[in-house]
């Protein structure tokens, strides 16, 4: 996965401005058990959030 320090706090990646990652593309060391699914959809949110500021300038 893409190590955290590599995007910013909207989850856009730093080397590639317009390009956000969420779910299992993130390299997290987390006991998510069958929570797995439940990160994916918030980090996708997160990530759909960080894509709308950036497209709004």
């Amino acid at each position: 996965g893409i190590a955290w320090s590599g995007f910013d706090e909207n989850y856009m990646l730093k080397k590639l401005p317009g390009i956000f990652a969420a779910g299992e593309m993130l390299d997290w060391e987390a006991p998510t058990g069958g929570y797995l699914l439940t990160a994916c959809f918030a980090t996708g949110k997160a990530a759909a959030n960080g894509m709308a500021k950036w497209l709004e300038g």
